[in-house]
């Protein structure tokens, strides 16, 4: 499986074959996880998790409470409309709607594939395969020892995510800036880069690209974010409540004014530092790190970086560094890209993750 290069690197021999065997342990935990669920909720003890939370959050619409707080309406109108639709179609089973809960996941993880087919990854099989096997990724969208793992929300948010990185390759961006707004319009994780793309436009002076952002990406936040604010009751609880701690968070003793000066630091120093060089994919992924330095005040969750997972693999550079080890036993060289960085970070986030878990929760 392995074997040494004419550089005396080692490398994998059948890259094609391991990537094919990866693919099939991806699809097949995942499958595992659904038929371990439903044994384990036979038990009408044991908590649904998230996916109850989520089958039972629009409930006050039907009521004309309209209640803006968690485990209520605590997502943007366009998740509420999908979580809506689901749970119509689920035909009043929380099971029926756990299974949608599955497919989703399982399908937005598939369709990445497409997406390392047009970004033209080298060894792209091997890639996705590593993907969907990536701890960090199955810990937080998939597996939970207890209460079912499925975040369906986080599912509507990267199947917007995962259209927007399609035709990003595309020479005309429209269809980027379109689905890149949508995307910000089921989950606020890459809303910060709305501003960054204006701000970067304004400085390059790029008006044919200011256009094409203003009228696909601006109208979706426009129509689904901001126009809500006219016709749906209380809607703007749901943005003081996440700001002011005054419903369920893990730092409610904290001052918003340290709230938002983080946030202002984190998203100054990119601005300053980093935007003139990036491009518009860094610069929506950065944005998820610049959106968690707020978020994590409300809900100290580590998966809100799941999404960078997606990024570490789309990078072009193979080889960002080598190791060389030279010992009196063994001498040995290794070529590390940013897949394998990647993949090393999710590690460690897995390990955050359940360090918050253990110390926080």
């Amino acid at each position: 499986m392995i074997e040494r290069d004419e550089e005396n690197h080692w490398k994998l021999k059948n890259p094609l074959l391991l990537g094919i065997i990866f693919i099939v342990i991806g699809i097949t935990i995942r499958i595992i996880m659904l038929i371990y669920y439903y044994i384990v909720h036979m038990d009408p003890s044991v908590s649904w998790g998230d996916v109850r939370i989520n089958y039972n959050t629009t409930n006050t619409m039907f009521t004309g409470e309209w209640i803006w707080r968690p485990t209520k309406l605590e997502y943007p109108p366009l998740t509420l409309f999908f979580l809506v639709f689901f749970k119509f179609i689920s035909f009043n089973s929380l099971e029926v709607f756990a299974f949608y809960a599955f497919f989703l996941e399982l399908g937005v993880s598939l369709s990445f594939y497409f997406v390392l087919k047009k970004f033209d990854t080298p060894k792209r099989m091997l890639v996705f395969g590593a993907f969907l096997i990536n701890p960090f990724v199955f810990l937080n969208n998939v597996f939970s020892p207890i209460d079912c793992g499925y975040h369906i929300t986080d599912s509507f948010f990267y199947i917007f995510l995962i259209l927007s990185l399609y035709y990003y390759v595309d020479e005309n961006k429209s269809k980027f800036y379109l689905y890149s707004g949508l995307t910000m319009c089921t989950k606020w994780f890459t809303l910060p880069a709305a501003l960054y793309f204006f701000i970067k436009f304004l400085f390059e002076k790029d008006w044919k690209e200011m256009k094409k952002f203003i009228i696909f990406l601006c109208i979706p936040i426009v129509v689904f974010l901001i126009s809500p604010l006219l016709f749906l009751p209380n809607y703007l609880d749901l943005y003081t409540g996440w700001l002011s701690g005054s419903t369920i968070s893990t730092f409610e003793e904290v001052p918003l004014l340290i709230k938002l000066g983080l946030f202002g630091a984190v998203f100054l120093g990119y601005l300053i530092i980093r935007l003139r060089k990036a491009d518009q994919l860094e610069i929506t992924f950065a944005s998820i790190i610049v959106m968690f330095s707020i978020m994590f005040w409300k809900r100290l969750y580590v998966r809100y970086l799941t999404p960078l997972v997606l990024y570490g693999h789309l990078k072009t550079n193979e080889n960002i560094f080598r190791i060389d080890l030279d010992f009196k036993i063994i001498h040995a060289k290794f070529k590390v890209g940013n897949h394998l960085i990647t993949y090393g970070f999710s590690i460690l986030g897995c390990i955050a993750a359940i360090a918050v878990i253990i110390f926080v929760f």
